[in-house]
């Protein structure tokens, strides 16, 4: 079990600084992020920048986005469904620093389709 102090910094250090951004994913991403949206798969897909804040839940900090984040509209011909979000240190490349799966069974996505997530319902646990 991590302590209070370790999530606070494990939230502090990786998550409410700067330059991170949310990817969507249509299976599992583990440990690595696999699965990314393409844009071969959607070519207006593109990670989104995010501010994360800390708050405690409890004796476990949490990081949640402090704005709406809002993806482009899917291309002509997208059919898919996401069924992970993800953390990400960079806009394209960098490091995945956390996975978030989406409740039920996804969220379909068709040409068109924009999916936004309202400030507070993307949330990191620190522990």
């Amino acid at each position: 079990m991590t302590t209070t102090y370790t999530s606070e910094q494990i939230i502090d250090l990786l998550f409410t600084n700067s330059g991170k951004y949310v990817s969507e994913h249509t299976g599992n991403p583990g440990a690595t992020g696999a699965n990314e949206l393409t844009t071969g798969v959607d070519a207006n897909y593109a990670r989104k920048p995010v501010t994360l804040v800390k708050s405690a839940s409890g004796t476990v900090y949490q990081a949640k986005n402090s704005a709406d984040v809002v993806f482009n509209a899917a291309a002509a011909g997208a059919n898919y469904t996401v069924t992970h979000l993800a953390i990400w240190s960079a806009a394209t490349g960098g490091n995945c620093l956390a996975v978030l799966p989406i409740q039920g069974s996804g969220l379909p996505v068709v040409a068109g389709t924009i999916n936004t997530f309202a400030a507070g319902d993307i949330t990191v646990l620190g522990d």
